[in-house]
């Protein structure tokens, strides 16, 4: 690399962090309450912050997903973990490995958003009374049943088991199993006088299918 470059290369990191603190603040204080504000600012900080769990726990808070912005050893840190989800079950996809296949967290990202279990370990996904503890937690769940592994999905009493724990679920069936007469029926028993439209896959001659439950 020719000098000039080197010498350009540091002058703009220097410049780069030099508009960070000026953004940020450089006490700590003044950066805890901006992360406060936007957790994502994370990113833009030096690794000696990225380092400390103090600052990162703040950050997590206020954006579940900024504790990808961690170092390694706090994003495996399960505390670090819990209140990422918690704030935002998405942030399941950003935990490593280990975390991914820890029920408790797993649990706690799906009563966020039942999206999350796209991002869960196979394992959770192939475990069944996992997925029915994780599908009662109420009706943010319910798209959880749509990333089960696929020999669950073709499990008939499995799935009238998942509506009649949370008739929410019935939408997020595959298109086929949605308009099973008994399905319906388990959601309609369930879930009472509420009308509720269908998954856009549960079709019949080409308009979406209403169910009142």
């Amino acid at each position: 690399m020719q000098p000039s470059m080197v010498l350009m290369s540091e002058h703009t990191t220097k410049e780069l962090l030099a508009r960070v603190e000026h953004a940020l603040g450089t006490d700590r204080p003044q950066i805890l309450e901006s992360l406060r504000k936007n957790g994502n600012l994370l990113a833009r900080m030096p690794e000696n912050l990225r380092a400390d769990k103090e600052v990162v726990l703040v950050a997590v808070r206020q954006c579940g997903s900024a504790l990808e912005f961690a170092v390694d050893p706090l994003r495996s840190d399960r505390e670090l973990a819990f209140e990422a989800v918690k704030q935002s079950g998405d942030a399941l996809r950003v935990l490593q490995d280990t975390l991914r296949a820890d029920r408790e967290v797993v649990l706690q990202a799906v009563t966020e958003n039942g999206n999350a279990m796209e991002y869960a370990d196979s394992t959770l996904r192939k475990d069944p009374s996992f997925l029915l503890q994780a599908i009662g937690t109420g009706a943010a769940a319910a798209p959880a049943v749509s990333f089960a592994a696929e020999e669950l999905l073709q499990d008939k009493s499995f799935l009238l088991q998942i509506v009649r724990r949370n008739p929410w679920t019935l939408g997020f069936l595959p298109g086929t199993v949605c308009r099973d007469p008994d399905m319906v029926r388990e959601a309609v028993n369930r879930n009472g006088r509420r009308w509720n439209p269908l998954h856009p896959n549960c079709k019949r001659n080409g308009r979406s299918t209403w169910a009142r439950i």
